[in-house]
């Protein structure tokens, strides 16, 4: 099926494709096919040619519904899942499979394990070198993620995301998941759902409209393709855009929290989530288009946004900014695409002394490993003012591991009673992943735990777990950002 060079095969009693022949060149890894998940088994399937020549296949099992559309005159796959509760999976995606004689180049060298051997679990690896990539460091959020593909020779294969192709995924906007990983095969996939940092319960439904397109080599933007023609399909759970609605408004922030950022503006419940950018030169925003569950159908509702949360003006120190990333600290830049051990990322030191207001935040762990970087002591220095007063320790964790959270003591005789851990269930950071369970902490000093001239507060990580023999896998927590006020 298709013209203009691309021509696919597919098993009629699997829908698995067997085969992708791309001007004259077989794409298809020969030992395993392309499908959802690791395919469907057995499946019921139909094929059908709509009144523009579009060529629709169905297969269905169930609990689970994977649609193909081929358009004349077009080189892509158009795709939507409807997955219900009838079905249990653990993950969610759609796998292609793809020849590395053809099309050999990963997405980045970051998910290309050629020559490595495995450091955790089956699924990040390190060369002799201590260089390391794994497939979960070619993922990208969920936002800036709507192409991504692979290369070779022959051209080039990509996924193309519709502006609803995230909508029943789990994460919200900065979520990240599994795009590539170049094996013996090319593993080019769009995880839908997965279990990998997980902070939602999975939301049932149609997912998509996707596309997978080929090209010469150069990658496709999304005006490539035209999901249009999906409001003309009746479509098992599709949601068209005549049953949707919207949200306009404006963000007030009266005391220039946000100053000259930019922001993300969210909409979720159980059914659906959905997201907008918002400059930080505008005040104005609107949703895309929604499914009712969240919004009124076939209407625009307005609302007003008010940022009511007063930063403090004159801490007596800060590390970090309060952007809710752990941006600007030691490792940060890199983190997403090498495992905490990699020979390329600075020391991460053990019992380190840092002095806010004095030592750089770049020397400031983005992270604390129980079993690495532990204790990390904070020193600085108070008035006589300053010490006569209770103050407040702030720490925002962006993700914690294995029921971590900060314990803290300040000048080894007082220590803040240990708070909650709201760590996600799964790895977390050596999977590239900073993003978890936001946790914004405030402790309480008393002013009879402090003194005039030099303090300190040590921080260590407090956990019930037991650490695994693999230190990176450690209770462990990562910073947004700490202040004393």
């Amino acid at each position: 099926m298709g013209r203009d060079g691309l021509t696919i095969t597919m098993d009629q009693d699997t829908c698995d494709i067997t085969s992708m022949l791309w001007n004259d060149f077989e794409l298809q890894y020969s030992a395993k096919n392309t499908h959802v998940n690791s395919g469907l088994g057995t499946v019921t399937s139909s094929i059908k040619t709509l009144d523009d020549s579009t060529i629709q296949i169905t297969c269905t099992i169930t609990g689970l519904e994977q649609t193909y559309l081929f358009r004349p005159n077009e080189n892509a796959i158009y795709m939507g899942t409807y997955h219900t509760t009838d079905l249990d999976l653990a993950e969610l995606r759609f796998l292609a499979r793809l020849d590395r004689t053809t099309i050999n180049n990963g997405m980045s060298s970051a998910s290309e394990i050629d020559g490595m051997s495995a450091i955790e679990s089956t699924d990040i690896y390190a060369d002799d070198d201590g260089v390391t990539a794994s497939k979960f460091y070619s993922a990208i959020p969920f936002i800036e993620d709507q192409v991504h593909g692979v290369t070779g020779d022959t051209g080039g294969v990509y996924f193309i995301m519709s502006d609803y192709a995230y909508e029943k995924s789990v994460g919200g906007p900065f979520f990240r998941d599994i795009n590539n990983q170049c094996t013996t095969a090319n593993e080019l996939t769009f995880y839908m759902f997965s279990d990998h940092t997980r902070t939602e319960d999975y939301r049932y439904g149609f997912h998509g409209p996707y596309a997978l397109v080929f090209t010469d080599g150069t990658a496709p933007s999304t005006s490539d393709v035209d999901f249009d023609f999906f409001q003309d399909l009746d479509l098992t759970g599709f949601t068209s855009e005549t049953e949707r609605g919207s949200v306009s408004g404006s963000i007030i922030d009266s005391n220039d929290v946000l100053g000259s950022s930019g922001v993300v503006v969210s909409f979720s419940n159980d059914d659906a989530q959905y997201w907008v950018s918002v400059d930080s030169n505008a005040t104005m925003f609107t949703s895309p288009l929604m499914r009712p569950a969240v919004v009124t159908g076939g209407s625009t509702t307005t609302q007003t946004l008010e940022v009511t949360y007063e930063l403090e003006s004159s801490p007596i120190w800060r590390i970090g900014e309060w952007d809710g990333a752990s941006d600007g600290f030691l490792n940060a830049a890199n983190i997403h695409t090498m495992h905490p051990s990699d020979s390329r990322l600075e020391t991460w030191v053990e019992s380190l002394t840092f002095a806010p207001g004095k030592d750089d935040d770049n020397t400031f762990p983005m992270a604390m490993f129980r079993a690495v970087n532990y204790p990390i002591t904070l020193s600085f220095t108070l008035t006589a003012d300053q010490a006569t007063e209770a103050r407040t320790l702030k720490i925002g964790l962006t993700l914690a591991q294995s029921s971590g959270r900060c314990s803290v003591t300040a000048n080894g005789d007082w220590t803040a009673k240990v708070q909650p851990s709201v760590a996600v269930s799964t790895r977390g950071i050596t999977r590239g992943v900073t993003l978890g369970n936001y946790k914004h902490y405030e402790y309480s000093i008393p002013s009879s735990a402090l003194v005039t001239g030099t303090n300190t507060i040590e921080l260590s990580v407090a956990s019930g777990s037991t650490d695994s023999s693999e230190e990176w896998l450690s209770a462990s927590v990562v910073f947004d950002a700490i202040e004393l006020v």
